[in-house]
């Protein structure tokens, strides 16, 4: 369940425990998210929206991923502390993301689904989360490399000195994540739906 944008209720590994957190110092490397080009190979920064959003699946796969801190920046300066996570390529079986807007008649979500009779398709997908709960395996892990040594990729790559790790196979089971932003060289999604709710959870 989300209230105020906020994912609740729910057991599960907080990001914090997924990016295994180094000193609160490394929030001040600064960053901004990243986009990737129609080739899939070169990241360009915006500026974020000031709303978070969510997307859920029931089963994520990814190959060789990466993950760092950073921050990403809205237009009026005001930034956000989140954990980079850019995956060369990636499975997710039904997948909704939902986005909330006030409106005045209220809440509005604006929900994607996809993934339902064939996986939705990612690659070099780069997500800036500031939560995630699910059950998850690593495979490869390398744990505690500097960030600016990790040749992320869709050429995501922290700063010299933040915290990093690198995983060869991220599997997450009823994923459930928090995001500022999510970009993708190639995503696919065959037979999917796009939708206004009235609900402020419509993923469930």
């Amino acid at each position: 369940m989300t209230k105020g944008g906020e994912v609740c209720g729910r057991a599960g590994t907080d990001w914090r425990l997924f990016a295994l957190l180094g000193p609160l110092s490394v929030l001040l490397s600064g960053g901004v998210a990243w986009a990737t080009t129609a080739s899939g190979a070169v990241p360009v920064a915006f500026a974020v929206s000031g709303s978070s959003f969510t997307v859920t699946a029931d089963h994520l796969d990814g190959h060789n991923a990466v993950q760092y801190i950073s921050t990403d920046v809205e237009l009026d300066g005001t930034r956000h502390p989140v954990a980079v996570a850019a995956i060369s390529r990636a499975r997710l079986k039904n997948m909704c993301q939902f986005a909330v807007t006030r409106t005045p008649v209220g809440p509005v979500a604006l929900v994607v689904r996809g993934g339902g009779a064939e996986p939705v398709q990612a690659e070099d997908l780069v997500i800036d989360l500031d939560r995630i709960t699910g059950d998850m395996r690593f495979e490869q892990a390398r744990m505690g490399q500097d960030a600016s040594t990790l040749d992320g990729q869709a050429g995501a790559q922290g700063l010299q000195g933040v915290f990093g790790q690198r995983v060869g196979r991220l599997v997450v089971k009823d994923m459930r994540l928090r995001a500022w932003s999510l970009t993708a060289g190639v995503l696919k999604l065959k037979q999917a739906t796009l939708a206004i709710s009235l609900e402020e959870s419509p993923c469930g």
